[in-house]
């Protein structure tokens, strides 16, 4: 007997098919978190941390939280402050985020972060650009 997905799995789902424009045709990295491990990337923001895919990255980051094991421990605290404040205050902000590479390196990036509501559940939307 089938396992039912979990209620954020299929938001996530719908969140790719209603984005789907963003996520293929944009220039940028971008990622929808709603929590760990439910959160999904488009193929450049994983080409731009050297992984083959998004699939490739997703699968990498669900064994720990996405800050845990993408995000250099330099540029943590300030991820977590930006991210409260875009959820607590309902608005939009950047911040310089370093991210770990497959490769073992690591690369500077800005980072925007967007609260949005999709069907009555809270998340944010990030575009990533290398500064």
């Amino acid at each position: 007997m089938p396992t039912a997905a979990h209620p954020h799995e299929e938001i996530l789902q719908q969140i790719r098919e209603e984005f789907n424009e963003i996520l293929g045709q944009t220039t940028q990295g971008v990622y929808f978190y709603l929590d760990d491990p439910h959160w999904i990337c488009n193929e450049r923001l994983a080409s731009m941390l050297g992984y083959a895919s998004a699939a490739e990255l997703i699968k990498l980051a669900s064994e720990s939280s996405l800050l845990d094991a993408l995000v250099t421990s330099d540029s943590r605290d300030e991820v977590v402050n930006t991210y409260m404040n875009t959820v607590e205050k309902k608005v939009a902000a950047s911040t310089p985020v370093s991210w770990k590479t497959k490769s073992g390196g690591s690369i500077m990036t800005n980072v925007i972060f967007v609260p949005i509501s999709f069907h009555g559940n809270f998340l944010t939307l990030h575009f990533v650009a290398p500064s």
